[in-house]
């Protein structure tokens, strides 16, 4: 059934002919089980399909993709996993849309694409009021839709266009705290996957979707050399003493640096849960990679790093970015100083003026 594997422009898919002569299709990467994928190449069954394969998903295409009501919400997702714009996304961003996607062909998908009016999606965002930031990313997912729409000719105009965010705290991923480094270490030795995770993410700085890429390919004269997937940046990365440790108990013929127990490179999902756990694992909770870049930053801010010399770690473009590393250490510093010309607090200078009286009086 072999014979006769040809490429046909999607990466990792071969063509091939069955005993009764039907033309087969084939997803096959080194290390991976096969996965045959059904329709013809442009299709939307046989686009879900190799969208499923290339994002490790275990469902193969989504139930009723070929049984869709035309200009639905329904039909509407299966023609964008049909696309070039969907496939030209990065796999990180495919995921977090997806979710939300489903989501909303859960709760609307028979509606009409070209019904929905602004009033509609402010009713969809404010029914996720009590989570403003998941309320406010299906309102940009939505206007990417209705955008795709657009451009399809399914409807005239975005109805997601250009209505307000709800306003949310800024608290994001929580940064480790030197407590739960200490603790982290102290738990997972170096030569256990877990460690080599967690040093590549604190002593290189970078995201988890580039950390799950890094390899031997990337090691240039003591430095790894970075493409960041979301910037597209270019970072030289001197290799810290601790992480070369680390480096130095991958097995010689491993190219990939983080791989699962099958010896698979992690999915972004995968990757997530699996790094959570080894940090519940060692006592630590609430604790995400992410979070380790934010700690990294940290580190270089209190370590007295200008800001450009942050963003040639982290890769971030504004200053606006890293400003909260350097804010929190200056004014750390700030009060430092201040309180260094007072000698201390009103109560405690009381006190010290209060003592020298009572000693020259003794004296007298």
């Amino acid at each position: 059934m072999g014979r006769g594997l040809k490429l046909i422009g999607f990466p990792y898919v071969s063509s091939f002919s069955d005993r009764h002569g039907k033309v087969r299709y084939r997803y096959r990467r080194t290390g991976q089980k096969a996965i045959y994928l059904h329709g013809t190449p442009g299709s939307p069954e046989f686009a879900l399909e190799y969208d499923a394969a290339v994002s490790g998903r275990t469902t193969a295409i989504i139930p009723g993709a070929s049984r869709t009501v035309p200009g639905t919400i329904n039909a509407l997702a299966v023609a964008i996993y049909a696309s070039a714009e969907w496939r030209l996304l990065e796999a990180s961003t495919r995921d977090t849309y997806r979710g939300i996607i489903e989501r909303l062909r859960n709760d609307y998908g028979g509606q009409s694409v070209r019904a929905i009016q602004p009033h509609h999606v402010l009713k969809m965002r404010d029914k996720r009021a009590e989570t403003p930031w998941a309320a406010n990313k299906m309102v940009q997912v939505l206007r990417w839709m209705m955008a795709f729409a657009v451009a399809r000719q399914w409807r005239a105009d975005n109805p997601a266009a250009g209505l307000k965010s709800l306003k949310a705290p800024s608290v994001g991923f929580p940064a480790w705290t030197e407590a739960d480094i200490a603790r982290f270490e102290a738990h997972w030795a170096v030569g256990t996957r877990e460690r080599l995770a967690f040093d590549l993410l604190l002593y290189t700085a970078q995201r988890s979707g580039d950390v799950r890429q890094m390899g031997r390919q990337q090691i240039r004269d003591d430095a790894i050399l970075v493409r960041q997937e979301k910037t597209k940046a270019f970072l030289e990365l001197p290799i810290h003493p601790q992480l070369r440790l680390s480096l130095q108990r991958v097995p010689t013929g491993q190219m990939l640096f983080l791989t699962t127990k099958s010896g698979a490179g992690f999915t972004a999902g995968g990757f997530g849960n699996w790094f959570r756990d080894a940090a519940r694992a060692a006592g630590i909770e609430d604790r995400s990679a992410h979070g380790l870049r934010k700690s990294a930053a940290t580190r270089l801010a209190d370590a007295g790093c200008t800001e450009a010399q942050i963003k040639a770690v982290t890769g971030h473009t504004t200053s606006k970015e890293v400003e909260r590393y350097t804010k929190a250490r200056d004014q750390k510093r700030l009060a430092k100083d201040a309180f260094a010309l007072i000698g201390g607090t009103q109560g405690e200078q009381n006190l010290a003026n209060s003592a020298s009286a009572l000693a020259k009086s003794n004296s007298n």
